[in-house]
């Protein structure tokens, strides 16, 4: 309804002679002009007042003076009604006239009428307090029982207009301006000022400051929507939250006091605590930006993680990929197939691409997803630390996984061979092809290599072989050693020379053969293996290291380590 189709009440002489030439008077019977104004004689002779004569199609007010009413608003048996310039009931038409309190607590400059064919004014007449509604030439409007033309946010307990900043909280309709009162059907923006609890939102951006543009959707009803995160608008998803505002940005439906920073900072504490945080992350929904028209967003999308669900990145400006199910919340903490592929998402939700330790239990949920930094982000800590918590180890839940080294184009879950870079240098890995532990970096021996949370355990191109603990009991269990570092670190000797027979020599003595022999009293030999640079196993014969060093193997086991004179 545009203020335009709205009649205000204009004289016009033409009329006003039209309705003088249907006023003859008639010997102090009916009408008269007195005094320049208009009076009605009944058959008696009487001047009538407060009561309504009819002179042609329309329709007269005599007031309690008995001068005809004009340009007025009249009460009449608990009806409005309104006559124009020229006195004539106003039918079928709209009428604004000057509010008395206008300024006051917000109040309008004028209120709006709309009045019948039968010249009443439409007004609310329920015995108990609720909204009333009419439908004016297509439109629905609000009056309240004076007839006054309700605008902005009305509730439907009391049908009028409520004047509080809060008032789109507790309201269920929206009815436009004091100039354009019709009911809100469909999209609507609607500024908000003095947002209480904006402090307890999403912080970081204007959407979310004391004073809002925000979209609201309101039914057939003319009600609002509210309180849901999947309704289906023109086929696409929008979500609303207790108030009736279009959800944007990122939305949990978690109250304030439990998506705190605290919740968005952890990462660490009991199972319990991983568990809870990823639940926590997982209720996460994002529904893109207000200008976007914030529908939820399914399936794979890019962006920066919200404050409440992982404030690090968020401080940071990272963006991540989060993956959406058909409901819209977020996976979070687990490994989860998406069409035929394994993808992993931390405690937080952003899916995990690289190299990655994670610790997982038997139904594939992310208890732990462990920084790289000096943990495995260079070759010798991802060997102790492998060492440490991996390999050997008894129950441990820990694993090596490999996600692909560019998550914008592929961070599934890799298996088989693959070439993965640590520090700046590329090394071959092998990860479990299948089972419950797919993905999984081997530790142990297979296909007659030794690999350690995956990595191939081969010599350094220098050392050309190299020594590996294959005891699973020992601590050093799949370290790797030179030959040299062997005889210090493990048989605890260097230049103790025994007989090929493996008997101790006294003093400086040159053997009859020309060989200098290590003693190997101080190990089990059965406990290491020798590789060479593709980390193949030396079954048998003598391999020279790059210190010049002999290491004689037959069986699989060394037998002799000796340095030619």
């Amino acid at each position: 309804m545009r203020k335009q189709t709205k009649i205000a009440a204009i004289a016009s002489a033409a009329a006003l002679l039209a309705i003088g030439a249907s006023m003859t008077s008639f010997a102090a019977t009916g009408w008269q002009e007195e005094d320049g104004t208009w009076v009605y004689y009944n058959k008696n002779g009487e001047q009538v007042t407060n009561t309504w004569e009819k002179s042609g199609d329309n329709w007269f007010y005599l007031d309690d003076s008995g001068e005809m009413a004009v340009d007025s608003l009249i009460e009449d048996d608990d009806d409005y009604y309104y006559v124009n310039a020229e006195g004539a009931m106003v039918r079928n038409q709209w009428v604004a006239i000057d509010n008395e309190d206008a300024g006051d607590d917000d109040q309008p400059d004028v209120w709006w009428y709309y009045f019948q064919a039968n010249g009443k004014a439409y007004r609310n007449t329920h015995s108990s307090s609720s909204i009333f509604k009419k439908v004016i030439n297509g439109k629905t409007y609000c009056f309240d029982e004076d007839g006054k033309m309700q605008y902005g946010w009305v509730s439907r307990d009391d049908g009028t207009t409520n004047y509080d900043d809060d008032a789109w909280q507790d309201c269920e309709y929206y009815f436009g301006d004091e100039n354009d009162g019709a009911m809100s059907v469909g999209w609507r923006e609607i500024a908000l000022t003095d947002v209480s609890d904006a402090d307890d939102e999403q912080p970081g951006d204007s959407y979310w400051d004391e004073d809002q543009v925000r979209w609201f959707w309101f039914k057939s009803s003319g009600k609002k929507q509210t309180d849901k995160t999947n309704k289906a608008i023109n086929g696409k998803k929008y979500g609303f939250d207790e108030y009736g505002r279009m959800i944007a940005d990122w939305y949990t439906a978690a109250t304030t006091s439990e998506a705190s920073a605290s919740q968005s900072r952890r990462g660490t504490g009991s199972d319990a605590n991983r568990y809870g945080e990823a639940a926590y992350a997982s209720e996460f929904m994002y529904f893109s930006s207000p200008e976007d028209g914030a529908r939820y967003t399914k399936g794979w999308f890019k962006v920066i993680p919200g404050y409440y669900l992982n404030y690090g990145d968020y401080d940071d400006g990272n963006d991540r990929w989060f993956y959406a199910d058909g409901n819209g919340k977020i996976y979070a903490g687990e490994i989860k197939s998406i069409k035929g592929k394994k993808y992993a998402f931390d405690l937080k939700g952003g899916m995990i691409s690289g190299l990655a330790v994670l610790r997982v239990d038997e139904n594939n949920n992310i208890l732990a997803y462990v920084d790289d930094e000096d943990t495995y982000d260079t070759e010798d800590n991802f060997d102790d630390f492998v060492r440490e918590n991996i390999a050997g180890k008894t129950g441990s839940d820990y694993a090596v996984y490999y996600f692909g080294n560019d998550a914008d184009h592929d961070g599934a879950l890799k298996t088989g061979t693959q070439r993965v870079e640590l520090d700046g240098d590329t090394f071959t890995f092998k990860f479990k092809k299948s089972g419950t532990k797919k993905g999984q970096g081997l530790c142990g021996k297979d296909d007659k290599k030794y690999y350690l949370g995956g990595k191939l355990l081969s010599a350094d191109s220098d050392n050309k072989v190299e020594i590996i603990s294959i005891d699973a009991s020992a601590d050093d269990y799949l370290k790797s050693y030179s030959v040299s570092d062997f005889i210090s670190d493990v048989l605890g000797v260097t230049a103790t020379q025994v007989t090929k027979d493996n008997t101790k020599i006294a003093g400086d003595v040159t053997l009859d053969d020309g060989d200098s022999y290590y003693a190997l009293t101080g190990a089990d030999m059965s406990k290491y293996a020798v590789v060479n640079t593709s980390g193949s196993i030396v079954k048998s014969g003598t391999k020279k290291d790059g210190d010049g060093i002999k290491v004689k193997v037959s069986g699989n086991q060394i037998k002799a380590l000796y340095v030619e004179d």
